[in-house]
């Protein structure tokens, strides 16, 4: 496999959180075990909209559906049964 390092200039990043492959959970208000899970498979930087990471998510959905979203809507997916578990215990 090949590795590729990418160098940034810009003062105003911190390093992603997320990188390629990683598995996430897109945050809602529903239940944690509802919530939409992918695999990141893209990430570019924003500094005039609205600063910081975006991530490209390919849903688990029949149709590998991609979208964009920013850090803070992002967990990773293995926080799902704890997250689960605390939503049970307020409930």
């Amino acid at each position: 496999m090949n590795v590729t390092t990418i160098a940034f200039t810009s003062s105003t990043s911190e390093a992603p959180q997320y990188v390629f492959g990683d598995r996430v959970a897109v945050k809602d208000m529903c239940e944690p075990q509802y919530w939409a899970t992918g695999r990141v498979v893209g990430l570019r930087i924003d500094e005039v909209y609205q600063p910081g990471w975006w991530y490209t998510v390919q849903l688990d959905l029949p149709n590998g559906f991609a979208e964009e979203y920013v850090q803070i809507d992002l967990i990773p997916e293995a926080q799902i049964p704890t997250l689960q578990e605390q939503w049970r215990l307020k409930a």
